[in-house]
């Protein structure tokens, strides 16, 4: 069994984040509905309108209680996430490996 170094763990969570973001796709429009947000990002629609409602994501009314979401805004959202997750695993890396 290989032992997990800081420098397997780091590439692991860096091909992670790499297969995340390959998914991605930049030909979506940048004005998403409710449904197509949340096909994209991956989040419910009750998680979309939490985000936008709390200001992580922007979204614009379009009436009758419609969003739109911003494509651009929730890249920011998700990029941030994963950057928090990097930063998390390597703190957890460094105090497995100090025990």
């Amino acid at each position: 069994m290989q032992q997990l170094t800081p420098e397997i763990i780091k590439q692991i969570v860096q091909e992670a984040i790499q297969e995340a973001l390959s998914s991605l796709s930049s030909e979506w429009p940048r004005w998403l509905p409710s449904k197509e947000a949340s096909r994209y990002s991956g989040l419910s629609e009750k998680t979309l309108r939490r985000l936008a409602q709390e200001g992580e994501i922007y979204a614009t009314s379009v009436g009758g209680g419609k969003l739109l979401f911003d494509r651009y805004s929730i890249d920011e959202f998700l990029l941030k996430q994963q950057k928090e997750v990097r930063l998390k695993a390597e703190n957890i890396t460094r105090e497995i490996l100090s025990r």
